[in-house]
């Protein structure tokens, strides 16, 4: 590794004028955010904290052996999809940055290197969540009025853009509807109908993760009530009593007044 470094200088001015800088540096600190996992699209920031007289660091993306050598008294290097910074420099702490302002999917599993001496390195690997991995739970329906049903969810994952939920009625499919929240309000049900229903997580950028089961909905009301009779007690009051179709033999009845 130090002879790799030696030729680097022979080659490279800027490399003979680095090592000259880093004598007696260290990085103490190297991180990023968000973290630990970035979504696609985020800013992604990585920070490197130098230590000592130099005022210099060295950035590389997956083990390059050509790093961006960046100094306080140089220009600012490019580092392939990353754009390098001096956030400051003082009391011989150098803090510098590499910032992708709306990270891609496609950088999930790749590195990031930063060094004070071009030999070792401080590495990072990238992480970008993929599609959500759990289904939904925790599902839970109410009625709300004799047409509307509200339909509630819990998701613990991240990096979630909306939900797709599919509705079914008589075992076909009806309509596909999306919402941002963990719930839903199904305001377009027909009695005596049998429905489904389907809830898909989506991640950003359009990736779907599992599909919930299948949440069956018979959406019914009582059943007539049959078998009415009534008797009059007085000129002003009457009994009146029926049986309830959907409990066989409950007999209720009424007084009216």
């Amino acid at each position: 590794m130090a002879a790799t470094g030696i030729y680097w200088c022979l080659v490279l001015t800027e490399c003979l004028s680095f090592l000259v800088l880093v004598t007696g540096q260290s990085v103490v600190s190297f991180n990023h955010t968000p973290y630990p996992v970035a979504c696609p699209g985020d800013r992604l920031v990585f920070t490197c904290i130098v230590e000592g007289t130099g005022g210099g660091a060295a950035w590389r993306r997956n083990n390059d052996n050509s790093p961006a050598i960046l100094t306080t008294s140089g220009t600012i290097p490019p580092l392939d999809d990353f754009t390098l910074s001096i956030t400051s420099y003082d009391n011989g702490v150098l803090v510098s940055a590499a910032t992708n302002l709306s990270v891609p999917v496609q950088l999930n599993g790749s590195t990031i290197g930063c060094s004070s001496d071009l030999m070792n390195y401080n590495t990072l690997t990238i992480n970008i969540a993929g599609p959500p991995i759990t289904p939904v739970s925790s599902i839970a329906t109410a009625a709300i009025t004799n047409d509307v049903l509200l339909i509630n969810w819990s998701y613990s994952g991240s990096c979630i853009d909306h939900y797709n939920v599919t509705i079914n009625s008589n075992n076909t499919f009806d309509e596909s509807r999306t919402t941002s929240n963990t719930n839903i309000t199904i305001d377009t049900l027909i009695i005596g109908t049998n429905y489904s229903f389907i809830i898909i997580p989506v991640g950003i950028g359009e990736l779907e993760g599992p599909p919930s089961s299948l949440i069956q909905y018979i959406w019914n009301v009582p059943a007539q009530i049959v078998n009415i009779s009534w008797y009059q007690i007085s000129t002003d009051s009457i009994t009146i009593w029926w049986n309830n179709n959907q409990v066989i033999k409950n007999i209720s009845c009424i007084k009216m007044v």
